[in-house]
């Protein structure tokens, strides 16, 4: 009698497990579907319409030559400043709140509200710094897309620094105290350096979140149609840049954009795929 109760729990609990595996399955199989028809539609659209004048020429009018040069250099451009802002601050911080204050108040609340920062729509941010520097300004600008960047990427970068700080063991720690060592040496010489291949694997994934933003851009850097490389005029972006273009009626556009949403997937996969294997050779 036992055993047939066993053997039905048993049976039940297997059908349990091969039902939700099935599921999971297809659940992973239809991702993986559309994925592809996207993935190769924009392969089918964008690599036909890559060519040299996509690399070598800015936004043209409709009727006439042109490429994406100057939005390929504005992104570029917002996003290494950005993350050169975002960087330092956001190891610096992460860093205060793991070795400094970790376990108080004050550390409590800056790690809350970093998962807020972290987890809050980039369009907000974008609305916030429309109101604190383009208002004020009284026209989109680089700096303006810059900070707003900037703000999107920091928590990003002090989690990821957060994270990989509290991997490194404490007998590292206490080692160097034995040592003598002071406490900035320390950081320096031994935690950094454990965790510095974490740390620069976070960083690669804000600059991946933040170089295909675009609804911040739009309150922000706005978008030009010509070379600009300076702070404090419109700038033009590729995800500024592929939104404008696609809602254009003229097809030459429509491929201009299509080669410009190719040019930033093959960018933000590539980042991604370093960061992976960057993560992959610490573990």
């Amino acid at each position: 009698m036992e055993d047939t109760i066993r053997q039905n729990i048993m049976s039940r609990r297997y059908g349990r497990n091969r039902l939700m595996m099935t599921l999971s399955v297809v659940a992973a199989g239809l991702g993986m579907f559309f994925l592809a028809i996207i993935l190769g539609t924009l392969l089918f659209h964008g690599v036909s319409s890559l060519s040299l004048d996509v690399f070598t020429m800015s936004i043209p009018a409709e009727g006439s030559r042109g490429g994406l040069l100057n939005a390929m250099y504005g992104t570029a451009m917002v996003t290494f400043f950005a993350i050169l802002i975002a960087a330092p601050i956001g190891i610096l911080a992460g860093t205060y709140l793991i070795e400094y204050a970790n376990g108080s108040k004050l550390a409590e609340v800056a790690k809350f509200i970093n998962d807020i920062l972290l987890s809050a729509p980039s369009i907000i941010i974008g609305v916030f710094v429309y109101g604190a520097i383009v208002v004020p300004m009284r026209g989109n600008s680089a700096i303006a897309g810059i900070a707003a960047l900037a703000l999107i990427a920091l928590p990003v970068v002090n989690r990821t620094t957060q994270d990989m700080l509290l991997l490194v063991p404490n007998a590292l720690r206490e080692a160097t105290a034995a040592l003598g060592a002071p406490r900035w040496k320390s950081m320096t010489h031994v935690i950094y350096r454990s965790a510095w291949t974490g740390i620069l694997t976070g960083i690669l994934l804000a600059v991946a979140r933040i170089s295909g933003e675009t609804a911040p851009l739009l309150f922000t850097a706005g978008y030009s149609k010509f070379m600009n490389a300076g702070f404090t005029g419109p700038i033009a972006t590729l995800p500024v840049a592929i939104n404008t273009l696609a809602a254009d009626p003229g097809e030459d556009l429509k491929r201009l954009a299509w080669a410009g949403a190719l040019i930033i997937t093959v960018a933000i996969l590539a980042i991604n795929i370093i960061a992976r294997l960057m993560g992959g050779r610490r573990q």
